[in-house]
């Protein structure tokens, strides 16, 4: 056991307080001795013999007390009881699905820069897991959820709604990697698996297809297809490649502009050693969609993405993500709304658990007049990843465009609890206080998400809030300001701005700026309570027709 962890380990098993209660009996027992046992004219050597007895029982007593205080658990925080038996599982035959988390690899190598092959190892094999027939897996966003906080695994299990966690360890040496694994079982705390694998660097892909097959073996789940033989396939043989890309996917996880573009170089540098990497060119596809809008002009981003999805599944036309980043870019830059649809559709269908797959349908679907549909695919969304803000946001997004703004601010504040980096649920909490009336709560949030994000964009929502409180001359300079600087501005987002100054002709014509730029906010033109005071003017309703949005 880690020394580090052993004396909570003793407080925990209450062994420090039965020492403690041994001692004060010991003592209590030694002074009676001393009194009763000349009384009965017992030699003096007995007051000894009940000294050297109890010295004698106090390691038995402790052993008794670690032993006896229930399974050994890996401790977060302090120990709790047991579920109820409500929760438990019962008779494994009549429970159903088995379901799992794969809480993040905790980096023991020196060096902390390693943590990118920690956190791509905890991927691996939660993708692995993944593949399993009947077993229901935390998603990526929800176990990161935890990453580097002191919380006991069971709470954990509870919270992501799983009856058994994987935690592990990771020390990355040069060409050498040890890997700790262990399954723990969340109705007792009781280890059900648990191994360490010490292998070069080049064995990595088996140490991580043992780890899941050793896993689905402890829960004695039955594998099927191609997974009897392989439940981690390496989609390359350049292990340096292969470490290049997961630094990629350590820097496209954090969600901001420079660590995006680290993403890209990354991704780029593994291509260089092995072109045929399908999962490089997919990860390209994903970062550009995520640069795409707020920090890269559509015109540039959404081709390139495009571009390296169909790369992607012309090497690996299994590949989901590039599936899903490819029907993204079909509707929210194509425009080809029923073709997006389709083919989001063939996402789900292929890979049902994977929610980027459900959240891209989603987006579609209030283009083709689903609104319902759309808010309903979010929280199926929420379903898979439940911990996850952006997917929040999302479907506070939705709620909003169907002016339900109770709703819509309550998943807002949920999305902005679960990423308190991210500037969009500002953003719709600004707009729900508008549509309500209150403008000058919408300038705080507005100027929140500015705070947060610095996306120049921003600044259109803080005009068009000050606009509607009566600051005009503020929110003139304010717009002359953005118009005046060199970096990219969503179009789309100065037009309300326009329009709550009363300047319609300058609203629409920075609609039709952001037609021209195809930017992916209009795709949403016919439905955000933002475009209201534009709605009876027959220029916009011509933009309308010309994207091809639909109403319900």
């Amino acid at each position: 056991m880690n020394p580090g962890k052993f004396w909570p380990e003793l407080k925990r098993r209450k062994v420090v307080q039965r020492a403690v209660l041994y001692g004060i009996v010991a003592w209590i027992v030694i002074q009676a001795a001393d009194i009763v046992i000349p009384a009965l004219n017992i030699p003096e050597w007995g007051v000894s013999l009940v000294v050297v007895l109890l010295a004698l029982g106090f390691p038995v007593a402790m052993i008794l007390a670690w032993m006896f205080d229930g399974p050994a658990q890996v401790v977060r925080g302090e120990r709790r009881p047991p579920r109820s038996a409500r929760d438990r599982r019962g008779d494994e035959e009549d429970a159903g699905p088995r379901s799992i988390a794969v809480l993040p690899f905790v980096n023991m190598s020196d060096d902390k820069e390693n943590e990118y092959f920690s956190d791509g190892m905890t991927e691996e094999i939660l993708n692995a897991l993944a593949k399993v027939p009947d077993l229901r897996v935390a998603s990526r966003t929800s176990s990161f959820a935890f990453k580097g906080k002191v919380q006991d695994v069971l709470e954990i299990a509870d919270e992501l709604r799983v009856d058994t966690v994987v935690e592990g360890s990771v020390r990355k040496v040069q060409n050498r990697v040890r890997v700790t694994a262990q399954l723990i079982n969340a109705d007792d705390g009781y280890h059900l698996w648990s191994e360490t694998y010490d292998r070069d660097l080049e064995d990595i892909f088996k140490v991580q297809d043992e780890i899941a097959r050793s896993i689905v073996d402890a829960l004695k789940l039955e594998l099927v297809g191609e997974e009897k033989d392989h439940l981690v396939s390496p989609e390359t043989e350049d292990v340096e490649a292969y470490t290049l890309y997961l630094k990629g996917r350590f820097f496209f996880n954090r969600f901001q502009e420079a660590d995006l573009r680290r993403s890209l170089d990354l991704y780029a540098q593994a291509l260089d050693r092995d072109p045929g990497y399908g999962r490089a060119w997919a990860g390209i596809a994903d970062t550009w969609m995520q640069l795409a809008d707020d920090w890269v002009a559509p015109e540039q981003a959404y081709p390139e993405a495009k571009a390296a999805a169909e790369k992607a599944i012309e090497l690996d036309a299994s590949l989901a993500e590039a599936h899903t980043a490819r029907g993204k870019v079909l509707g929210w830059f194509d425009w080809d709304f029923d073709g997006a649809e389709l083919a989001l559709r063939r996402a789900v269908a292929s890979n049902p658990r994977y929610a980027d797959a459900h959240w891209g349908l989603a987006s579609i679907l209030p283009t083709n007049g689903q609104m319902e549909a759309a808010i309903e695919e979010a929280r199926a969304t929420l379903a898979l990843d439940p911990l996850s803000g952006i997917f929040s946001y999302w479907l506070a997004r939705y709620l909003y465009f169907a002016r339900r703004t109770a709703e819509a601010k309550d998943a807002a504040t949920r999305a902005a609890e679960l990423d308190p980096t991210s500037f969009r649920p500002l953003l719709v909490l600004g707009l729900c206080h508008l549509l309500e009336g209150h403008a000058e709560d919408a300038v705080v949030s507005f100027k929140q998400a500015l705070d947060v994000s610095g996306v120049v964009s921003a600044n259109a929502f803080v005009a068009r809030a000050l606009a509607a409180a009566g600051r005009e001359d503020e929110a003139r300079e304010l717009l002359a300001r953005i118009e005046s600087g060199d970096e990219y501005v969503r179009h789309e987002f100065m037009a309300p701005a326009y329009a709550a100054l009363g300047d319609v002709d300058r609203a629409l014509a920075a609609l039709e700026t952001a037609y021209q730029e195809r930017s992916a906010g209009l795709i949403y033109l016919h439905v955000d309570p933002s475009y209201d005071a534009l709605r009876g003017d027959a220029r916009y309703q011509e933009l309308v027709r010309r994207i091809g949005l639909k109403s319900g």
